[in-house]
This record gives C-alpha cells, sequence and structure tokens, in this order.
C-alpha cells in the first residue's frame, strides 16, 4: 500500500482531490484558482450584462465604500494571527525554561527505551527513528513469546505484524522535509489503536510475560506514547507555521488590493458617470481584474484555514481517547 492510500484510508477517508485541495496543496495555487475562478466568473457576467458596470453603476460606491472598509479590517486579521503567534513564542525566562526542560526530558524518555545517546532534531527524522524503533521492539517481543510462549505467541502474532507495518509506516517521514507532510504520517487513530491493544495484552496477559516480555510490552507503550505527543507537537508546529506565512502573504494582498481599489474608483468622476478615458467594453476587462484582485486575500484566507481546520479535526485525540466523529471518518 503506497503512502498516499494509507493517509487517506487511515487519516480522513478523503479522495485524492480532497486530499490535495485540504493537506498537501499547494496554498499559492489554491488561491491563485479560486482568483481566477472570480475573474471568469465576472467577465462571463458583466459580458452577458448581468452585472453592469458601465454608466449609471452603483460599482464605484461599494468599491469606495464596502469593498475598502472590508479590506481594511484586514489588518485587525493579521494583528490577531501575529497574536496567537507570538503568544506561544514569548515568555518568561522560567516559562521558557520549563518548555525547554520538558522537550528534553521528552527526548531523553524516547532515547532512553530506544537505548541511543541521542536522536534527530527534525521533525521527520525523528518520526522515522520512533517508526524504526517500534519495528525493531515489536518483532524483539514476537521472537521472545516464540521462545518463552508459543501459544501466546499465535495470539500476538497479529497484533506485532500490525506494529510492525505501522512502524514501517512512520519511517516514510525519514526523507519528508515538510512538517505538515510528517504531520500526514500520523493522522488517524491508529495509533491509539494501538496503544489500547498494547495495554489490553499486558494487562490480560502479565501472569504469564517474564519479566523481559513485560519490559518489552512497557517500552512499546512508551514509545506509542511517543508519537501521541510528537503528533500533537508536530500539529503546533504545523499550524503555527501556517499561520506565519498567512499572516505575512495577508500583509501583501491586502496592500495591493487596497491600492487597487482606491485607483479603480478613480475611473468613475461620478456613481452616474463614468471616465471618457475608459471605453464600456475595457471597464468590463478592468472591472473583473479588480473583483479578483479584491477577492485574493479572501481566497488566501479560506486557503490555509482549511488546511488548518482540517489538521485540527483529525488530530482531535490524544492518546487513547478518540472522538467518534475521528473514528468514524478513519473506517
Amino acid at each position: 500500500m503506497s503512502d498516499g492510500e494509507r493517509t487517506s484510508e487511515e487519516g480522513d477517508s478523503l479522495n485524492a482531490v480532497q486530499q490535495w485541495l485540504y493537506l498537501t496543496g499547494s496554498r499559492r495555487i489554491i488561491t491563485l484558482a479560486v482568483v481566477l475562478g472570480v475573474f471568469v466568473i465576472v467577465r462571463l457576467l458583466t459580458e452577458a450584462g448581468v452585472l453592469h458596470v458601465a454608466s449609471g453603476s452603483y460599482l464605484a460606491t461599494l468599491m469606495g465604500s464596502g469593498t475598502f472598509s472590508g479590506l481594511l479590517t484586514l489588518v485587525t486579521v493579521v494583528l490577531s494571527i501575529n497574536q496567537l503567534i507570538l503568544s506561544r513564542v514569548f515568555g518568561s525566562p522560567s516559562e521558557l525554561s520549563e518548555q525547554l526542560e520538558g522537550n528534553l526530558d521528552f527526548r531523553r524518555n524516547v532515547e532512553d527505551v530506544i537505548g541511543v545517546p541521542s536522536s534527530p532534531n527534525e521533525p521527520g527524522p525523528f518520526l522515522a527513528f520512533v517508526g524504526d524503533a517500534l519495528q525493531r521492539e515489536a518483532g524483539r517481543l514476537q521472537e521472545r513469546l516464540d521462545e518463552e510462549d508459543p501459544e501466546l505467541a499465535a495470539e500476538t502474532e497479529g497484533y506485532a505484524s500490525k506494529l510492525v507495518d505501522y512502524g514501517e509506516h512512520l519511517t516514510h517521514a525519514r526523507s519528508n522535509n515538510s512538517t505538515v507532510d510528517v504531520l500526514l504520517l500520523c493522522l488517524g487513530s491508529e495509533y491509539a489503536d494501538h496503544l489500547d491493544t498494547t495495554r489490553r495484552l499486558k494487562r490480560q496477559h502479565h501472569d504469564r510475560l517474564s519479566e523481559e516480555a513485560f519490559e518489552q510490552f512497557d517500552d512499546l507503550l512508551e514509545l506509542l506514547k511517543g508519537v501521541a505527543t510528537v503528533r500533537q507537537f508536530f500539529k503546533t508546529l504545523a499550524i503555527q507555521q501556517d499561520l506565519a506565512r498567512l499572516s505575512r502573504r495577508l500583509i501583501y494582498l491586502g496592500l495591493g488590493a487596497l491600492l487597487v481599489v482606491y485607483c479603480f474608483t478613480q475611473v468613475y468622476k461620478s456613481p452616474s458617470s463614468m471616465s471618457p478615458t475608459l471605453t464600456a467594453s475595457t471597464l468590463r476587462w478592468v472591472s473583473s481584474v479588480v473583483a479578483a484582485v479584491v477577492f485574493a486575500p479572501v481566497a488566501l484566507l479560506m486557503a490555509y484555514l482549511l488546511r488548518v481546520a482540517t489538521l485540527t479535526l483529525y488530530t482531535v485525540s490524544v492518546g487513547s481517547f478518540v472522538p467518534p466523529e475521528e473514528r468514524l471518518e478513519n473506517t
């Protein structure tokens, strides 16, 4: 099964087009597609006479008051986004030290379970690092049970096989440089299912497990809990990066749209008079371009919020608690 198919089936059962639109697609391309769509629609409607933009049109009033004021509200939107981002960046030295120490403690716990002195810093290699450990530990546990308790080993064979497959799935993050692409490998409730199964098997057969096998179940639990923690952390990183890009690009598009609207309103001498410098056919083309430019900031906002909302929806669950809606959409 390919990476894309696995993400689609386990992440959110979206088809390829929906997955591209909501998650993997370039936000710039989606924005451009919406802007071009607006241009084509407005151009067709003005050419058909459905939209009146010539002499006697209310377009100048609409652009000069409503649209101009609406674009100015983008300043408030940008400030709100920046405030959200900065709230996660700023802090007192003690708060920042606690965050750093918490991150180091988490990495040390994973490193101790795996038995290595250090772990990768990048999101993709770190997730692949955990995936490698899951494959290795699940295989070792099955080998030990084969030697110590063949009957129990037969019961856990399917569990170990699925855990190895899941670990292999996570190792595909090694070559991914995008935080969003790495996070896509963690979507869905599969990690929570493995977590519950591991806990159940450990509690159900604790009296039949040797001390070494019991510790191996503990190690698998720690690694799966690590996946849950990493998933939430990567979600925070991905959304924070997307909001930062959105804020910056909204400033560019908003400023450009304001300038275009201001210039366009000067084409009209009054609501009932059209500037003689523009013919009726030229004005129809110009008004279509202006409409596309005005919708550009909204299209950009929509493109980014679609991904933020989707990532948030499908990474709501923490640990073994999975909302029914998320689990239903994963089936």
